[in-house]
C-alpha cells in the first residue's frame, strides 16, 4: 500500500493538480488573469507560487516547441532563480527544487506541481506542449492542497465572496468520492483588506470594496508545520466582482427577423430578458405577469408600497410587487372575480389595452393620431372593454393586424409584444 501511495503522490507532482479557479455556480464568478493574452504575440502567462512566497507572475513569449519545462527553464534562468530538474523512477521529468524549496520539505509528499488553464495534465512538464494564450500555474504543495473555487454572492445590501474547494477521499478500494467543501479560517487579502472566512468559507466585503469592477485577491492557509493548504495568487491577481458585459445577442435572434430591432431594443432597456442558454424564444407566449413586469421595468421599476390586490397573487410570488404597482397605477383591473391570472397567456387585445392605459396612466402622453386606419375586418370580435384602446393603437400605427384583422383573441408571443412596445415608446415620445 505505501509503494501504491507513494506512485500516486509521484505522478501528481509530475503533472500536477485540478483546477485553481472554477466559475461560481450563483452569481458568477471566476477568477481573471488580469494580463491579457494577445495570441498573435504568442504569449502564455506564469504565474509561480513557492511555499513561502509568489516567485513570478508575468506574460512570457512562446518559442517553437516549447514545452513547460523548457518555458521554465528560460523564466527561471532569467530571474536567477536556482532550480532542479529530477528524472522520475516512473518516467519523465519533474521539477524537485526551486529556490531552495525541495520536495519532501515538510517531511512527506510534498513538492513542486503545476497546472495549464486551470487543469490536471496528465503527462510531466517535459512532455506537455504549449500553445498560445496558455496560462501556467506552477505551485510548492501536496496531495491535500486545496484550489479555492470563489463565488462572488451580490444581494443589493451586500457582496459576499464563498470559498470553497472540491475535496476527493479514497475508500479502500481506491474509488474516489469528491464533495465541494468551505475553507474556513483562510485569510484572504482583498485590495489590500484583510479578511477571515467563517465556516461557511465566506467573508462579506466593505461597501467600498464591493462597488469595484474587480479587486486584488490572494488567499492564505497554512498547515501547523507552514505548509501551503491553498493556492494563494499572486499579490495582483484580479477577482472580478462584476460580471463583464458581453455583446447584447440572442442565439435565435437574427437581423433578418422583421422583430429584430424591437427585441433588442427591449432588451438594451432591460425590460426583456433571454433564457439561460442565450435563446430569446420570440414566438413563446408571454404571461399576463410578465407584461405586468415589463411595463414595471419600463416605468424605472419605481419603489412602490402597493399591497397586492388579487387572490391569486401572493406577496413572496415574483411578479407580486410589479402586479401590485400595475394594478394600483391602473393598468390593469384582473379578471372581474378578484383574480389576476398571472399565468395566463395575454390575448392580443388585452395587451393593447395595458399599453394603451400604460401611456395614459404612467408616461402622461397622448398618442398621436397618424391617420384614419381602416377598420379591422375582425372588429366586431374585439371586446367592448379593450375596442378603444385597439382603436388608438391602431391609429397611432402601433398595431396593424395580420392581413387586415386583429386577432384579439389570439395570444400575444415575445416578438409581438416586444414590436409593440417599441412602437409604443417611438409614438409616444
Amino acid at each position: 500500500m505505501k509503494k501504491l501511495i507513494a506512485l500516486l503522490l509521484s505522478l501528481m507532482m509530475m503533472a500536477g493538480m485540478c483546477s485553481a479557479f472554477a466559475e461560481g455556480d450563483l452569481v458568477l464568478i471566476s477568477a481573471k488573469d488580469p494580463l491579457p493574452v494577445d495570441a498573435a504575440a504568442q504569449e502564455v502567462t506564469l504565474r509561480i507560487e513557492g511555499a513561502a512566497k509568489n516567485l513570478y507572475y508575468g506574460k512570457v513569449a512562446l518559442q517553437e516547441n516549447d514545452t513547460v519545462l523548457t518555458l521554465l527553464e528560460r523564466v527561471l534562468k532569467d530571474a536567477k532563480l536556482t532550480y532542479t530538474v529530477t528524472d522520475s523512477s516512473y518516467g519523465g521529468k519533474y521539477l524537485s527544487e526551486l529556490a531552495g524549496e525541495k520536495e519532501a520539505a515538510f517531511g512527506g509528499y510534498d513538492g513542486w506541481m503545476y497546472t495549464v488553464n486551470g487543469e490536471m495534465p496528465m503527462d510531466t512538464i517535459d512532455a506537455h506542449a504549449l500553445k498560445a494564450g496558455d496560462s501556467v500555474l506552477l505551485y510548492f504543495g501536496d496531495m491535500s492542497i486545496l484550489q479555492p473555487i470563489v463565488t462572488v454572492i451580490r444581494t443589493d445590501a451586500s457582496v459576499v465572496l464563498k470559498v470553497e474547494a472540491d475535496v476527493t477521499t479514497y475508500d479502500e478500494q481506491w474509488n474516489p468520492t469528491t464533495t465541494r467543501q468551505p475553507i474556513a479560517q483562510a485569510k484572504l487579502t482583498v485590495d489590500g483588506a484583510d479578511y477571515t472566512t467563517d465556516e461557511a468559507g465566506q467573508v462579506t466585503l466593505s461597501a467600498e470594496t464591493a462597488a469595484k469592477d474587480a479587486v486584488s485577491f490572494q488567499i492564505a492557509k497554512s498547515t501547523e508545520a507552514g505548509l501551503t493548504q491553498v493556492v494563494r495568487f499572486a499579490p495582483d491577481y484580479q477577482l472580478q466582482l462584476k460580471a463583464e458585459e458581453k455583446p447584447l445577442s440572442f442565439s435565435d435572434v437574427t437581423e433578418n427577423d422583421w422583430y429584430y430591432t424591437a427585441v433588442m431594443a427591449m432588451a438594451e432597456k432591460k425590460a426583456v430578458n433571454g433564457y439561460s442558454d442565450g435563446a430569446f424564444r420570440p414566438t413563446n407566449n408571454i404571461s399576463r405577469a410578465e407584461v405586468a413586469v415589463i411595463l414595471y421595468r419600463l416605468a424605472g421599476s419605481p419603489e412602490t408600497e402597493a399591497a397586492a390586490s388579487f387572490f391569486d397573487v401572493k406577496a413572496e410570488d415574483w411578479c407580486a410587487k410589479e402586479v401590485a404597482w400595475a394594478a394600483k397605477e391602473g393598468i390593469v383591473n384582473g379578471k372581474g372575480d378578484g383574480t389576476f391570472a398571472p399565468n395566463a397567456n395575454i390575448t392580443r387585445q388585452d395587451l393593447a389595452l395595458m399599453l394603451s392605459r400604460f401611456v395614459e396612466k404612467v408616461l402622461k402622453k397622448t398618442l398621436p393620431a397618424a391617420a384614419e386606419a381602416p377598420a379591422f375586418a375582425d372588429n366586431a370580435d374585439i371586446a367592448a372593454y379593450a375596442s378603444e384602446a385597439v382603436y388608438q393603437l391602431q391609429k397611432a400605427g402601433i398595431v396593424s393586424g395580420i392581413d387586415g384583422r386583429f386577432l384579439p383573441l389570439e395570444c400575444a408571443n415575445r416578438a409581438v409584444t416586444c414590436q409593440m412596445l417599441d412602437n409604443l415608446l417611438k409614438a409616444a415620445a
